[in-house]
């Protein structure tokens, strides 16, 4: 009786050993797109099947071979080494040949790119299913609550405290950093535009991402024998084949002859009372309205709106 004991032991041992080669419960996985690196466990003993969303066009990474018999020639590597076969387009299938560190793994398809991360284990997965990478613009269900609280705020008094926080950002930045934290800023700029004889000159831009502005500081230069005299309020911004309406203009509207003056004009939102997300790395100039002022001269603010006019 206790040989047959024993002899069932030996039975049961190579059952329960191949059980062990993969992992309970994750035989079959699916990788979370959430994720930039995926770790995959694999073995010498089981073939992995990788599964992916689209037929694979590219794969790299050291370690990676495919004769299991090159392994030998790569003693010195402290890398795994993995097998792999591109079976159809888009399935791989891998083996470890030799342990190591983790094999890193980039695999092109043909609209996305996986990062992979084979990582040697007694208990392997025996397959792999890959989800498209999440699109980070990828279309989401709104209510219209949060419509509402997206919406710009298209206050007066807040771009008259905001262009104050920009004309001394230096001075309150030196004093206290988080104050302009995520803030984005170009300097040293020369986007230079003419009207007639005035050069209208953009040498700085500022942008808030959390309230969508974004900030020219500029000068006009007359280079003509006549003062220019214009209404601030008619002063755009232009950026490809658009035009953008200021929502603020901080100008005395005179330009005299020879002399420099100082302008700020800021933007935000589009036209449709919406984020427009302008880049601030994009070419911008200003456009200068005709000569002229009214009897009654309107206040310095803008509707935000935009045209497409050349």
């Amino acid at each position: 009786m206790r040989s047959f004991l024993c002899l069932l032991s030996l039975t049961l041992l190579p059952a329960l050993g191949s059980l062990a080669q993969v992992q309970q419960g994750r035989e079959l996985v699916m990788l979370d797109s959430k994720k930039l690196v995926h770790d995959i466990s694999i073995n010498a003993t089981v073939a992995t099947t990788i599964t992916f969303p689209e037929k694979i066009t590219l794969l790299t990474g050291f370690g990676l071979v495919t004769d299991p018999n090159s392994a030998a020639q790569m003693t010195q590597s402290k890398v795994a080494i993995v097998h792999y076969e591109n079976v159809i387009g888009d399935t791989l299938v891998v083996r470890l040949v030799k342990p190591g560190e983790p094999c890193h793994a980039t695999v092109r398809t043909s609209r996305h790119i996986h990062l992979l991360r084979f990582v040697p284990a007694d208990e392997a997965n025996l397959a792999v299913i890959v989800s498209p990478p999440q699109e980070k613009d990828a279309a989401a269900p709104t209510t219209p609550e949060q419509v509402v609280k997206n919406r710009i705020d298209f206050n007066s008094e807040e771009l008259v405290g905001m262009l104050s926080k920009i004309k001394s950002r230096k001075a309150l930045q030196s004093l206290n950093p988080g104050l302009f934290q995520g803030w984005q800023e170009r300097n040293g700029l020369d986007m230079t535009s003419t009207y007639k004889n005035v050069n209208a000159t953009i040498y700085e831009i500022q942008r808030n991402p959390a309230k969508d502005i974004i900030a020219f500081r500029c000068h006009l230069v007359n280079t003509g024998t006549e003062t220019y005299e214009f209404e601030p309020n008619g002063v755009k911004i232009r950026v490809g084949e658009r035009s953008y309406n200021a929502q603020l203009v901080d100008c005395s509207g005179i330009a005299p002859p020879g002399q420099k003056v100082l302008m700020d004009i800021l933007l935000q939102g589009g036209p449709g009372g919406g984020r427009e997300g302008l880049s601030i790395n994009q070419d911008f100039r200003v456009e200068l309205p005709e000569a002229g002022r009214s009897q009654i001269s309107p206040a310095l603010f803008g509707d935000a709106s935009a045209d497409n006019s050349k």
